[in-house]
C-alpha cells in the first residue's frame, strides 16, 4: 500500500502565505512589533472591557439554563420569524448588543449543550454577529466621518440587513420542511438534573474560565491580523482610494473604514463603501467567528456567504437612503469611548433588546390565548 503525500492546493497556498508573512517579519521586525503592539493595545483597551463582562454573563445565563426557560416564552416569536427555538433568543439579543464575535460564542455554547441543531446553529451565526452600536455611531459616524446624522443610517442598515438575512433563512428552512428537533444532541437526564458545579462559586469559576479563553483567542487573532495588515501596508496598494479601502477592509475592518474616511472621497461614495466593509467584517472577524465554533460541527461557509450578501445589502441600503435623508457633513471632534461608558451603554442596549423580545413574545402569547377563548 502506497502512502500519498499530496496536499490540497488550498493548504499549499496557506503555507506559502504564512512563509511569506514569516519572512516579512524577519526582514521588518520593527514594523511587525509596532503592528502587534497596536493590535494588542486595541484588544486590551477596548475589546476586553467591552466583551469580557458580556461573555461571563452569557456563560452564567447558559449555565443557569436561562435559554431553556426562555424557550417556551420566546418560541412563538422565534419560530415564525427565524425558524429557531425560543432558547436561541438569548443569542439573538446578546449578539445584537455585544458586537463581534459574541453571537458565534453563544451559538457554539448552545450547540454543545444540544439546544440547537447544526442547521439551526449555521443559520443563527449568519445574522447574530454584528458590529457594536458604539463603533457604528461614535467611532465611525462621528469620529471618522464627522457626520453624526449618519449614525442612525449605518445602524439601521447594518442591523436591519442582518435581521432580514435571518428572516429569509428562516423562511427557506420552513419551505424545506426541516424537522426543528433533527440533529440535536441527546442530553442525558443526569446532565439535566445535576446540581451546579460546586454551587454558585463553581459556576462563576467555570464561566470566567470559558470567557477568558474566548477573549484570549480574540486577542491572539487580533495581534496576528494586525501584523498581517501591517505587512500588507508595505505593499503597493491599489491606486484608487475606494479600492484601497476595500482591499484593507477585506483583511481588517477598522483599517478599511479608516482608509475610506481619510481618502478625501465625497461622503456619498465613502459612506456606502464603509457600510459594506463593516457588513463583511474582514478576515480578522471571520477567523474569530471560526475559532468560536471550531469545536462544533457548525459549518462556516453559509456564514461567509451571508457576510458577502450583507456587505452588498449594506452598500445598496446606505447608497439609496442617503439622498432621502439629505445627510450633511457636520464637523465634530473625534471621540474614543472609555471602557466604563462602553460597558454601561452596551448593557443598557442589551437590556432593552431582551425586554423588547420578551414583550413581543408575551403579546403574541396573549393574542393566541384570546383567539383560543373566542373559538371556545
Amino acid at each position: 500500500m502506497k502512502l500519498s503525500c499530496k496536499r490540497p492546493k488550498s493548504n499549499s497556498l496557506i503555507i506559502l502565505a504564512l512563509t511569506a508573512l514569516a519572512l516579512s517579519m524577519v526582514f521588518a521586525p520593527a514594523a511587525s512589533f509596532a503592528a502587534a503592539s497596536q493590535g494588542l493595545s486595541l484588544w486590551w483597551q477596548v475589546v476586553v472591557p467591552a466583551l469580557l463582562p458580556f461573555f461571563i454573563i452569557s456563560e452564567l445565563l447558559l449555565e443557569l439554563q436561562v435559554s431553556r426557560y426562555l424557550g417556551a416564552a420566546m418560541s412563538p416569536l422565534m419560530r415564525p420569524l427565524f425558524a429557531l427555538p425560543g432558547s436561541a433568543s438569548l443569542t439573538v439579543a446578546l449578539g445584537f448588543c455585544a458586537g463581534f464575535p459574541s453571537g458565534a460564542a453563544l451559538t457554539a455554547a448552545l450547540r454543545r449543550k444540544g439546544e440547537i441543531s447544526r442547521a439551526e446553529g449555521e443559520r443563527l451565526i449568519c445574522f447574530t454577529n454584528n458590529s457594536s452600536l458604539l463603533y457604528l455611531t461614535v467611532a465611525v459616524a462621528e469620529g471618522l466621518f464627522h457626520c453624526p446624522a449618519a449614525a442612525l443610517l449605518l445602524a439601521t442598515v447594518h442591523y436591519g440587513g442582518n435581521l432580514l438575512i435571518g428572516a429569509v433563512l428562516g423562511m427557506l428552512a420552513r419551505q424545506r420542511h426541516i424537522d426543528p428537533t433533527a440533529g440535536r444532541y441527546q442530553i442525558s437526564k443526569d446532565t439535566e438534573t445535576a446540581p451546579p458545579l460546586a454551587g454558585l462559586g463553581g459556576m462563576i469559576k467555570a464561566a470566567a474560565s470559558r470567557a477568558a479563553a474566548n477573549i484570549a483567542i480574540i486577542g491572539c487573532l487580533m495581534a496576528f491580523f494586525a501584523v498581517l495588515t501591517g505587512m500588507i501596508n508595505h505593499l503597493p496598494l491599489p491606486p484608487q482610494p475606494l479600492q484601497q479601502g476595500f482591499f484593507q477592509g477585506f483583511f481588517e475592518m477598522s483599517l478599511g473604514v479608516n482608509a475610506l474616511a481619510d481618502s478625501g472621497l465625497p461622503l456619498k461614495y465613502a459612506l456606502p463603501a464603509a457600510a459594506a466593509v463593516i457588513g463583511f467584517g474582514g478576515l480578522s472577524v471571520q477567523m474569530q467567528v471560526l475559532a468560536m465554533v471550531g469545536d462544533t460541527d457548525i459549518r462556516i461557509w453559509p456564514y461567509l456567504l451571508c457576510r458577502v450578501l450583507h456587505a452588498a445589502l449594506s452598500y445598496a441600503g446606505v447608497a439609496l437612503l442617503m439622498p432621502l435623508l439629505s445627510l450633511q457633513v457636520a464637523l465634530t471632534t473625534k471621540i474614543m469611548p472609555t471602557a466604563l461608558p462602553l460597558f454601561l451603554h452596551s448593557l443598557l442596549i442589551c437590556l432593552i433588546a431582551v425586554a423588547t423580545l420578551v414583550s413581543l413574545a408575551l403579546l403574541m402569547r396573549a393574542g393566541i390565548f384570546l383567539r383560543a377563548r373566542r373559538k371556545n
